[in-house]
Order: C-alpha cells, then sequence, then structure tokens
C-alpha cells in the first residue's frame, strides 16, 4: 500500500508539473476533464458510504445504479484528459504546416479547420458529461448517506467548473472555426448546457444547506 500510494503520488506530482510548465498541453480542456472525473469519484463514494447500511436498505438499489452510472462518468473523464491534449496538439500541428506556395496555404488552411472541429469535440463532451454528473451528484444529496453529503456537494462544484471549463475550450476552438453553421449550432448548445448547468448547481447547493441546517 505504501508503495503504492508513492506511486500515485508521483503520478499527481508529475501532473501538476506538465500543467504549470510553460506548454500548451496539458492545459485547461484536460484539468476540466480530470476535475469532472474527480467529481464523479466523489459521487461514487457516496454511493458506497450509502450502500450496505441498514438505514438506506430502501434506496440501496437506486444508489447502487448511481454508483454505477457515476463509475463510467469517471472513466470517460479521465479519458478525456488525453483526448483534450492528442487534440490540440493535432491543432497545433495543423498551423506548423508550410504556406509557401497557394497550394500549401489551402491545404494547411484546410488542416486547420478539421483539427479545431476535432480540438470542440473533447471539451464538448466534458461539458455535457459533466451536466449528466451535476443531476447524479442532486440525487447523491437528495439519497445518499447525510453524512456524506458535503462529499456530494464538493463534487456538484466540481462537476459545475468541469462543465464550465469545457465550455470555454469549446468556444476558443470556435472563434477560428468558418462553419459558420456549425459555430451557431454549437453556441446554442453550449448555452443550453451552461443555463441547466447552473439552475442544477444552485438547487444543490441550496440542497445541501437545508440538509446542514446553514441556509
Amino acid at each position: 500500500m505504501h508503495q503504492e500510494g508513492q506511486k500515485n503520488g508521483v503520478a499527481l506530482s508529475e501532473f501538476l508539473d506538465a500543467v504549470a510548465a510553460g506548454t500548451a498541453t496539458p492545459g485547461g480542456g484536460s484539468v476540466s476533464a480530470l476535475v469532472g472525473s474527480l467529481g464523479a469519484a466523489l459521487v461514487e463514494m457516496v454511493t458506497n458510504l450509502t450502500v450496505g447500511k441498514k438505514a438506506f436498505e430502501a434506496q440501496e438499489a437506486e444508489m447502487k445504479k448511481i454508483g454505477e452510472e457515476a463509475h463510467s462518468y469517471r472513466e470517460a473523464l479521465a479519458d478525456a484528459v488525453a483526448q483534450d491534449m492528442d487534440a490540440y496538439q493535432t491543432v497545433m500541428s495543423a498551423y506548423l504546416l508550410p504556406k509557401a506556395t497557394e497550394e500549401e496555404k489551402k491545404r494547411r488552411r484546410e488542416e486547420i479547420q478539421k483539427a479545431l472541429k476535432r480540438a470542440a469535440d473533447p471539451p464538448l463532451f466534458t461539458a455535457a458529461t459533466s451536466l449528466k454528473l451535476l443531476k447524479l451528484c442532486q440525487k447523491a444529496v437528495e439519497r445518499g448517506n447525510p453524512n456524506a453529503v458535503t462529499d456530494a456537494a464538493v463534487g456538484a462544484l466540481l462537476a459545475h467548473a468541469a462543465l464550465h471549463g469545457g465550455v470555454f475550450n469549446v468556444l476558443i476552438n470556435l472563434s477560428a472555426l468558418e462553419d459558420v453553421n456549425m459555430v451557431m449550432k454549437m453556441k446554442n448548445e453550449l448555452r443550453r448546457l451552461e443555463l441547466e448547468g447552473d439552475k442544477t448547481k444552485e438547487k444543490i447547493i441550496s440542497q445541501v444547506k437545508e440538509k446542514m441546517n446553514i441556509g
């Protein structure tokens, strides 16, 4: 256990060093996905602190289902960390293509547009998945072990941050896209995610304060 803890500590330290370094990746998109996966892990924690307890037998099946769903989000968002890095590297490579001739300029422009569209996918996935996670956090607050309600609350705050982080990273890619219809469609979707995410988060915080009698 001690050796495993050391390995995990080194891996975390290395990732933090990589984020802090003066390089483009890992950046905000990858960090947003990681934050979302941590939020999902907290929802799993709440379910694991609820399932198997006699006082919560009535909601055991529901909590198991919530835990399984949170686990799937945790894994998917963890995968999105590397996917975001890879997609951004593709954008950087496209901008480095030669542009000495008209043909090269045309190819470079096309590759940049393709790369930007691809780079919008991981953060959009992060934002959309984080909204689903927020709704799970609400269920964990409402139905989970009340002794872990603050863990569910932190999970909600992380999911909310991941959602908005994902949105910002989609928008930066859209700013250079020439496909007007695609840009408009994605911006509408981003606004929907933000509005629903903000509403859900506020509801969760209100419920948590009520359960803690600090409203």
